[in-house]
């Protein structure tokens, strides 16, 4: 599997330097709060991909 085709774009790379900044002045609470929506927000992209693969193979 082509790894590289899965690295960051320029756009993203910006946006992730922001959100590493972000990040650096945050307390524990709120790292806790943030992990956990990025949990759930992960959960419900795999779901939708999931989903739509189902969609595209099955035809539905």
């Amino acid at each position: 599997m082509d790894t590289n085709h899965f690295s960051l774009n320029l756009e993203q790379q910006f946006h992730m330097r922001l959100v590493q900044s972000s990040v650096q002045q945050m307390n524990q609470n709120q790292m806790r709060e943030l992990l956990i929506e990025l949990v759930e927000t992960l959960m419900i992209k795999d779901n939708a991909i999931r989903d739509l693969m189902k969609d595209k193979i099955f035809g539905a």
